[in-house]
């Protein structure tokens, strides 16, 4: 660093950095939110260098906070092995996204330094007296298998409805995903391949696609099979097209028929629908281009006026557009052109013109009614009896 136009103090207190993290405030590494918002980013390098900016900050020596991030940077290069401890078994590596968060952006950070991918340990010492170091692959995918594929474990928790249903997608799922993004070489085609026999074609006859699909699991379901698609858009996932043709269909019925689940993978701009649409059957596609642009505020453009048909619902009207739907990714033009209108947008009804002569026939007729009211009134207050006087 000396080099690089430090000074020979500076650089010697720079290379004696060794504990970083987040500047003074923050929290995380900012890699799980990344992931979850997967239509921010193409390339895995984009939250590497995230992850070297939001943790290249010094603690120590003198050292209280600052940015560092050159000698952040040297540190990353010297990384050959990463560690990470388990000193409870509260959260394992796939039911929270902490681990990828550090363990995985940390790996992810080195790689895009130096090309090379840190061997990750995990130091399980959560029983008191005994501590033991296991290789990341294995206690990741021993996870998987062990608790997240396994039916005595998915049995017990579809008993929680919704609460089992969120437990199965944005806990488990999401975190596969985050572990998918950082650590590609260790999940592979087949984990993906296993997920889905097991959620989406009943390998254990649990009945997990039903139940997944009924009631508020369903915008769960939405959510997971997005990730699928997700993972087959940007390549991790490798499967035929008619796989991606029967899940990406029922996503996109999903999705019509109860909205987007409010996920980072099915932002209504995601660039995966516009991935995805050509690949489904046509009514599919239509029905979902309509239900997008419906999410984004996008403009349709009505072929002729006859197209509208109001329908009154008081004094409103909603305006049915019966007009080509705009593909699926589009976003509306910068102008709004002459008769055009907003899917499923209210607009208040024009009232109709009434003639003067009929003004002042209601004029009239309302000057009457209340002058008959206003005599009722004082002709009622005569009649009431009068309250008896006291003796003076």
């Amino acid at each position: 660093m000396a080099g690089g136009g430090m000074s020979v103090a500076d650089a010697g207190r720079a290379a004696a950095q060794r504990v970083f993290g987040d500047a003074p405030g923050a929290y995380g590494a900012g890699v799980n939110r990344l992931t979850e918002r997967s239509g921010a980013w193409r390339e895995r390098d984009e939250i590497g260098r995230a992850y070297r900016n939001r943790m290249g900050h010094a603690y120590g020596l003198d050292a209280s906070g600052e940015a560092s991030h050159a000698a952040f940077d040297v540190a990353l290069d010297g990384i050959e092995r990463s560690y990470h401890g388990r000193a409870s078994n509260l959260y394992g590596l796939l039911d929270n996204n902490d681990a990828f968060d550090y363990l995985g952006g940390l790996s992810l950070a080195v790689e895009g330094r130096t090309g090379r991918v840190p061997e990750a340990m995990i130091l399980q010492h959560a029983q008191p007296g005994r501590a033991d170091v296991e290789p990341l692959a294995s206690a990741l995918l021993g996870e998987l298998r062990g608790r997240f594929l396994n039916p005595a474990w998915l049995k017990p928790l579809m008993g929680h409805g919704y609460a089992g249903a969120r437990t199965m997608g944005q806990e488990f799922l999401e975190n596969l995903w985050g572990w998918q993004v950082t650590r590609p070489d260790l999940v592979k085609n087949w984990a993906w391949d296993e997920v889905k026999s097991v959620y989406f074609d009943d390998a254990h006859k649990l009945g997990l696609p039903q139940f997944l699909g009924q009631q508020h699991n369903a915008h769960v379901k939405a959510h997971m099979l997005a990730i699928f698609m997700v993972a087959a858009e940007k390549g991790y996932w490798k499967t035929d097209p008619a796989t991606v043709r029967r899940m990406g269909g029922e996503l996109a019925r999903l999705v019509v028929r109860n909205g987007l689940p409010g996920s980072g993978h099915t932002a209504p701009d995601h660039p995966m629908w516009a991935w995805l649409a050509p690949q489904l059957d046509g009514a599919d596609a239509q029905a979902l281009g309509v239900a997008l642009a419906k999410a984004r505020g996008d403009m349709l453009t009505a072929p002729a006026a006859s197209t509208l048909h109001p329908a009154p619902t008081h004094g409103r009207s909603a305006r049915v557009v019966n007009a080509q739907v705009a593909p699926v990714g589009a976003h509306a033009p910068a102008s709004e052109p002459t008769g055009t209108a907003r899917v499923y947008e209210l607009h208040e009804q024009a009232q109709a013109a009434v003639p003067p002569a009929i003004q002042i026939i209601q004029l009239l007729a309302s000057l009457a009614t209340g002058s008959a009211l206003f005599a009722l009134g004082l002709w009622r207050g005569r009649q009431a009896p009068q309250p008896a006087r006291s003796p003076t």
